[in-house]
């Protein structure tokens, strides 16, 4: 469940193109696209941008893609080379060649481009594929597309959402049921709120007490206000018998409207909420208690930042955090789900967002 990021690797020879790329020339091909501006985000002490490219095949043939390239759109260099293997997910699609769409498939691609010391310039996508047809040559083709200009990371830095620990920061950015490659189309159009979400999770050694829990999962520990901020939306859990909704996913939910028009979304909370709409919260304030509503397997609090109010309709951003110390990691998920003790490190502060499987304890501000 615990991995750390999809590697940018280069191509291996294994992968490698089997010839020059095409000049880059018009063809019947893939729509680019996408759909959400990168800000610069900050992982672990590192910038990157984590967005998403949409590709749609508009042509006849079957398009195999062989590499992906992110380029500065003025000068043209190259930034990052990618193995689309790793990186896209078909829509609908079931068996093949994953790096393989059909006429009128779309695949994401999830892209995670290291922005150290980069400016918010404009880039570019270059694609390369091959173009097959039954009985036809397979053309080697290359095209250009995906325009975007990345907006500047975020400053402001978030308090605490827990108390005590250690919790571990579970997130799972490889994985298609992960929150970075969970995408939502719950109103015309797609989103993927859970782009930047950190589940937290007790680590081995959990000391319930820090946390103002009384049980050993986390249940009850106290969430805390991240920021100054306004209460703009309490939800319960439905009741039983309600008509099913996809935002029920949430459970118990809190959302907070940030000082900088960002809202923090707090879910799975314990029920019978005591806040309000309206209400004003302090940074550090008990708002709830970590509890195991909506869809879960077992207690935790998902946390994410996003540019609206409805969970599943806004777009998940960066955010960082002013508050809390790293004391080690586990080495894989494996040894989360096993309860397989966690590789302790020299403590630190936490540099933006932690990396997954982070082991933190947020001490009292």
């Amino acid at each position: 469940m615990l991995l750390t990021f999809a590697s940018l690797l280069s191509l291996s020879t294994a992968v490698a193109l089997r010839a020059a790329p095409a000049e880059v020339r018009p063809y019947q091909s893939l729509d680019l696209e996408v759909p959400c501006t990168p800000s610069v985000a900050r992982i672990d002490g590192d910038d990157r941008l984590v967005y998403e490219l949409h590709a749609t095949n508009f042509s006849g043939r079957t398009l195999t893609l062989t590499a992906v390239e992110v380029r500065d759109a003025a000068s043209g260099a190259e930034i990052s080379r990618i193995d689309p293997a790793g990186m896209m997910r078909r829509i609908g699609a079931e068996g093949g060649d994953a790096r393989s769409l059909a006429p009128g498939q779309r695949a994401i691609l999830y892209l995670s481009v290291p922005w150290a010391g980069r400016s918010t310039a404009p880039l570019t996508h270059r694609i390369t594929f091959d173009a097959a047809r039954e009985g036809a040559a397979t053309d080697r083709v290359t095209i250009v597309g995906g325009s975007v200009t990345p907006t500047p990371a975020v400053t402001t830095a978030l308090g605490a959402p827990l108390r005590g620990g250690p919790w571990t920061a579970v997130y799972l950015p490889d994985h298609d049921n992960g929150h970075r490659r969970f995408p939502y189309a719950v109103s015309g159009r797609v989103r993927l709120p859970g782009r930047h979400a950190i589940d937290w999770m007790p680590a081995r050694g959990f000391v319930s007490a820090s946390a103002g829990a009384s049980a050993a999962d986390g249940s009850g520990a106290d969430v805390l206000a991240v920021a100054d901020a306004e209460v703009v939306a309490v939800k319960e859990p439905a009741a039983p018998g309600a008509p099913r909704n996809v935002e029920d996913e949430t459970g118990a939910m809190i959302v907070l409207r940030l000082p900088d028009g960002r809202f923090a979304h707090y879910q799975h909370l314990e029920p019978g909420l005591r806040l309000s709409v309206g209400t004003t919260v302090r940074r550090g304030q008990v708002i709830a208690q970590v509890g195991s509503s909506g869809h879960v397997t077992q207690p935790h609090l998902h946390f994410h930042v996003s540019d609206g109010v409805r969970p599943l309709d806004s777009e998940g951003l960066p955010y960082r955090f002013g508050a809390g110390r790293i004391f080690g990691r586990y080495a894989s998920d494996a040894d989360f789900d096993n309860g397989v003790a966690w590789q302790p490190a020299p403590a630190r502060p936490i540099d933006g967002l932690p990396a997954p499987g982070s082991v933190i304890v947020f001490d009292r501000e």
